[in-house]
């Protein structure tokens, strides 16, 4: 064997290791990082099926991002899925028949032109009792009127110059009775010069536009204090603080869970959180109470274990500290938010797109399902070196277990949220999982022996962000608030399911932001209560 031979098989050699190396990174990354105790806890079981839907976004010409929501289209109380479609590919709706999400031929009048749908919410817009859908596509804000049997369609608002809306958080700041919308925005894809780049000023313009009353909008952004640049993916109004006002969280690309607090009329104060010296990748969101002490908590996805340090620091100083962790908001009033998520064992996690709250065994706490896998990433090229996707059910002692396997909940496709939804009225949530540039994916959950209370509060701009209170028959009161846009680019059923375990409920009272209260008393068990 000559020279030249012997170099070229060193280098084979070397190259071959490397990737054996690699591979065997990947294949670790998904490994448990905790051992939590679930021995009292039930384990729900769940049947996988395709929803056909190849959504088309390979990430070339468009963000990889896709909106999806559940509505329910024709009020009947079965709910229904909307997906966004890429430049390529038309919008889908989909309803549940034969244990399947199957497609609405023509999605109802739903239609768009060859741009990019990136996110949606659901919201009955003119309060007739039925379900409207906004959708933040690449040329701007699309308003679909439920007619009852066709939608009508409307351009509400547009984004500046090089800035694509890529999610919607709404709400009645001014309680004039119409809804107002802070759109996130990131910087167009063909303008987008890295993946990594932390320093101000780059990326898109978020937006606060005010509704005029009649569906046309106002600018708000710079009068109440939000003007700033930077790339965002997800946003939410919720009343952090309790002082009757919407607040705003914001997970940035390449920078900082941002929380921002309602002074009144229409002005807003950033205030810092324990998270807030640190720079990271916070992407999706998911809200609850998780301790039922009428406080809302918060989950922000982010890189995770996935990359190793210098592949995500970008163009970050020495001396600026970084945290590439999952981040779990604990709320401890006043405004206080304590990241708890190695407590509560999550941090130590894989890279992670959308995650959403739900209680999947309906033992009364909130579980957490997690979309994974980048379709940027060259490893995950093979399917075999992708992420699971992570579900984590809540123990006693407010720990999370990793149960994926068990539950039958994997997807290894490029999911960018999670959805919870009970298609088959089981009172066990069912899930699917919004994949880009592949058919999406319905797991049916097989149900169980707990009770559960099911919530169902007007779908109109008055309910953002009200907290419903349940007390149990064995003393327990369990807290939730009424979220809309929790994942990313998602919108999850808004419908509330409480697990009740083996108990009932007695007492179900609402508390909505305009100071308003419901209450209503009896014996619920297995049922779903309209207030």
């Amino acid at each position: 064997m000559n020279k030249t031979m012997k170099i070229i098989l060193i280098f084979l050699v070397i190259m071959i290791l490397v990737i054996m190396m690699m591979m065997g990174m990947f294949i670790m990354d998904r490994r448990d990082d905790y051992k939590v105790d679930i021995s009292d806890i039930e384990i729900p079981t769940y049947t996988e099926s395709s929803i056909k839907f190849h959504q088309g976004n390979d990430n070339t010409s468009s963000l990889p991002f896709m909106a999806s929501a559940i509505i329910d289209v024709d009020n009947d109380g079965v709910e229904e899925l909307f997906l966004g479609g890429s430049q390529n590919t038309p919008d889908g709706l989909f309803k549940f028949k034969g244990n399947k999400l199957v497609a609405i031929k023509g999605t109802m009048g739903i239609t768009k032109d060859k741009v990019a749908s990136y996110g949606s919410v659901v919201l009955d817009v003119n309060n007739d009792g039925r379900q409207d859908l906004l959708v933040a596509r690449e040329d701007g804000i699309w308003l679909h009127i439920n007619n009852g049997g066709s939608f009508d369609t409307q351009k509400i608002a547009i984004m500046p110059e090089g800035t694509v809306p890529l999610s919607i958080a709404i709400a009645d700041l001014n309680r004039d009775g119409a809804f107002d919308m802070y759109v996130a925005g990131y910087l167009r894809h063909d303008l987008t010069e890295g993946q990594n780049i932390f320093r101000e000023g780059y990326g898109g313009s978020s937006r606060l536009f005010v509704n005029n009353g009649n569906n046309s909008f106002t600018d708000m952004t710079k009068e109440s204090g939000l003007e700033y640049q930077h790339n965002t993916f997800q946003s939410a109004f919720i009343d952090i603080d309790r002082d009757g006002r919407e607040d705003l969280i914001v997970a940035e690309d390449t920078g900082h869970v941002q929380t921002w607090q309602n002074k009144g009329d229409m002005k807003f104060e950033r205030v810092s959180n324990s998270t807030s010296k640190n720079y990271s990748y916070p992407m999706g969101l998911g809200i609850t109470d998780l301790d039922s002490d009428g406080l809302v908590d918060f989950y922000l996805s982010n890189v995770g274990s996935t990359p190793p340090n210098f592949m995500v620091r970008g163009d970050l100083a020495d001396d600026q500290v970084s945290n590439w962790k999952w981040i779990l908001l604990k709320n401890n009033g006043d405004f206080k938010l304590e990241d708890i998520a190695q407590k509560a064992k999550i941090a130590d996690y894989e890279f992670a797109w959308g995650g959403v709250f739900d209680d999947l065994n309906l033992d009364g706490k909130d579980d957490l399902i997690v979309s994974q896998n980048y379709i940027a990433l060259m490893p995950y090229k093979v399917p075999f070196l992708r992420l699971n996707g992570r579900v984590l059910l809540q123990n006693s002692a407010g720990e999370f277990a990793p149960v994926e396997k068990q539950v039958g909940v994997i997807n290894r496709e490029f999911s960018i949220s999670p959805l919870t939804a009970d298609f088959n009225n089981d009172g066990y949530s069912d899930i699917v999982h919004a994949n880009l540039n592949s058919n999406s994916k319905l797991f049916l959950s097989k149900g169980g022996k707990s009770n559960y209370l099911k919530v169902s509060l007007p779908n109109d701009i008055g309910s953002i962000t009200a907290i419903v209170k349940v007390e149990l028959a064995n003393g327990n009161v369990l807290s939730r608030p009424y979220v809309s846009g929790e994942g990313l680019c998602s919108d999850s059923s808004h419908i509330i399911t409480f697990g009740l375990g083996k108990s009932s409920a007695k007492n179900i009272s609402v508390e909505y932001i305009n100071g308003k209260k419901d209450v209503k008393s009896g014996n619920f068990m297995n049922v779903l209560v309209k207030l």
